[in-house]
């Protein structure tokens, strides 16, 4: 699946994130990045899968590119809106990002989280088949299928749910992660949310899948908490999420947890002062001494010990720097970058450029330019 940078599948375990375009896909992996990272724009992206590395100790993410000019270049991605411009460039044929995700923990071997196209049959069809592609390689790993508890079993996805459903019969070392999003927008007043995860529980075994764990979750909420956790800035917009949101999510009856539980938990009751508490009631309390964080840092430490890098991750160093490309830091710095006799600045984007006379960065034709000595 990253053959392309010399990287072998038993190497990593893949985590393959599938929806459809209206179900919040890139939303949940910034969430899990605790940084808004992958493109989150409504419109179709390139047809690409983007791939995310999980490479502790890694100071800032990287974008590895290789273009169809034969080159490898490496981007620094600390700038919004990069990865998105790499993604709509049609010379891009693969994109590796390497960070340290701090909310993974790898175990022997690397995690890669893998964006693929949103599919959507009135969209781009590239996508679709992109998704085709990366299920066909993907022979050992996980799934995690995204459902919009808005809009379940809609044309789009009943397709989706068919091609990833066929996979995973085929393929016992595939596993997959159900997870209900957009759970926060239902009108609980005509709909509850213990319902329609039993609605969506039956939809999946529709598809003949009967052993799979389905998860209840609000992305927009979670990614937001985490990036002002993370002292990340927010947009006027997720400021206002933030605003209105957090207050409901201090609430128990809010908690997403109770309605996991009620898809793995026994039914167990337990009488403590006299009085029944259900296994959900004692779980969360348990959580809430702080022995679990304690344990999940103790694995986290056991495991960092046991992790293998990918014999080849070292060539990545090898890339070439771009600059100036994709990102509004350094403008004009590095002539370096384009082999190029002459050198010029576009009119329209500021960005420097090489012997083309076609903006390599906005794509703009450019006729009145001043060249660089």
């Amino acid at each position: 699946m990253l053959s392309g940078f010399e990287i072998n599948n038993e190497e990593i375990i893949p985590v393959c994130v599938m929806a459809t375009m209206s179900s919040g896909k890139s939303t949940f992996l910034n969430a899990v990045l605790g940084e808004e990272i992958l493109p989150e724009k409504n419109e179709a992206c390139t047809a690409r899968a983007l791939a995310v590395m999980n490479k502790p100790g890694m100071a800032n993410a990287k974008a590895y590119i290789r273009k169809n000019d034969g080159k490898n270049y490496a981007v620094d991605i600390s700038y919004a809106n990069t990865v998105s411009k790499i993604n709509s460039d049609e010379n891009v044929l693969d994109v590796l990002i390497v960070k340290d995700i701090h909310t993974l923990t790898n175990v022997r071997r690397m995690i890669v989280l893998f964006d693929t196209p949103g599919v959507n049959n009135s969209g781009d069809l590239r996508h679709a088949e992109r998704t085709k592609e990366v299920l066909e390689r993907l022979e050992k790993g996980i799934i995690v299928y995204l459902l919009n508890a808005t809009q379940l079993a809609t044309n789009d996805d009943e397709l989706l749910l068919q091609m990833v459903a066929g996979h995973v019969k085929k393929h016992k070392d595939v596993k997959v992660i159900f997870v209900l999003n957009k759970i926060d927008m239902l009108d609980e007043e005509k709909e509850s949310i213990q319902n329609t995860m039993e609605d969506a529980s039956q939809y999946i075994k529709e598809h003949e899948i009967n052993e799979f764990s389905i998860f209840p979750l609000s992305a927009l909420s979670a990614k937001v908490f985490r990036l002002k956790l993370n002292g990340k800035s927010l947009t006027k917009a997720e400021q206002r999420h933030l605003n209105q949101c957090y207050q409901e999510y201090q609430d128990e009856s809010k908690s997403m947890l109770r309605f996991v539980h009620s898809y793995h938990q026994t039914g167990e009751e337990y009488v403590v002062n006299n009085q029944k508490v259900s296994e959900y009631a004692l779980r969360r309390a348990i959580e809430n001494t702080g022995i679990v964080e304690i344990e999940k840092e103790i694995g986290r430490l056991i495991m960092s010990l046991e992790q293998q890098l990918p014999k080849n991750i070292n060539k990545l160093n090898e890339y070439f720097e771009l600059e100036g490309v994709y990102s509004r830091k350094r403008r004009a710095k590095n002539l370096a970058n384009y082999n190029g006799k002459i050198n010029w600045i576009c009119k329209n984007c500021k960005q420097i450029n090489g012997m083309e006379q076609i903006c390599l960065y906005c794509k703009a034709p450019n006729i009145k330019w001043r060249t660089m000595l």
